[in-house]
């Protein structure tokens, strides 16, 4: 009896869906979109639909489930404590004197860079935009990060992801972020009929040797109902790619870093 009581208990654990976690540390809040990028990991980040309140630089434990376009739709999130330093990976779109932008889990976080750098020069020799980086950054006030090292990773990323605000284009797409727009191609297999300018997405998408950026999944995102509904641009290739929700592997992550 005792040994049937033990298989039924194994048996329903290993039916029971598995809870989805993020563990680390806040780097950036989306207020209007109740979405917060959370570090993961030792190299990830990723997106969480969430309605609680948290700052950039808390400590948090997040339990949920991963969605379909895989950002995570949380059940609970405890603040357990606050880092002064974060560490992260993520691909480099811009970047000038002042500042640097990534793409990392499909958010795009921006960096201020030191005040050495506070104009650009031809002698700036650091990571250049298209790369896939290694960030070590400071929390500063009013939510900011302030850069202390980015390194390369690959001076020839895959690609990424990026969530925002919708334009639909004739063979383009534009995905506008807090700090970004970010232009796509669409190839002609990809049906954009379910989309209209001014949703909220999370698009995906290759990087070409010439830097080109290639649309590869688009989803809704403007909740976790719609990011988890089979709503994707391009359905049929994706049911067996829905799992990182970065679009290629590890182009964002995080350990947290020191408190």
């Amino acid at each position: 009896m005792k040994r049937l009581v033990l298989f039924l208990i194994v048996a329903a654990a290993l039916l029971a869906p598995s809870a989805a976690l993020a563990s680390g540390v806040v780097l950036k809040v989306q207020r209007a979109t109740h979405l917060v990028a959370v570090t993961n990991g030792k190299t990830k980040v990723s997106l969480v639909h969430t309605g609680a309140k948290l700052r950039v630089g808390q400590r948090v434990a997040v339990s949920g489930r991963t969605l379909r376009n895989g950002t995570l739709a949380a059940s609970s999130v405890r603040v357990v404590g606050r880092a002064r330093t974060v560490h992260f990976r993520g691909l480099l779109l811009k970047r000038s004197g002042t500042r640097l932008v990534l793409s990392a889990g499909g958010a795009v976080i921006s960096l201020n860079r030191g005040s050495a750098r506070t104009t650009s020069s031809a002698g700036d020799t650091g990571p250049q935009p298209g790369s896939t980086v290694d960030v070590t950054a400071t929390v500063g006030n009013d939510d900011q990060l302030d850069e202390d090292n980015v390194t390369t990773v690959s001076a020839d990323a895959p690609g990424g992801a990026i969530e925002g605000k919708l334009t639909i284009g004739t063979g383009k797409i534009t995905v506008v972020s807090e700090h970004m727009a970010l232009v796509l191609n669409v190839p002609a297999s990809v049906d954009l009929s379910k989309f209209a300018n001014g949703d909220e997405v999370l698009a995906k998408f290759t990087q070409g040797a010439d830097g080109t950026l290639t649309l590869t999944a688009l989803s809704g995102d403007d909740n976790a109902q719609e990011a988890d509904d089979n709503n994707d641009a391009n359905d049929d290739n994706n049911n067996n790619n829905n799992g990182n929700g970065d679009g290629h592997g590890d182009d964002g992550g995080g350990d947290g870093g020191g408190d």
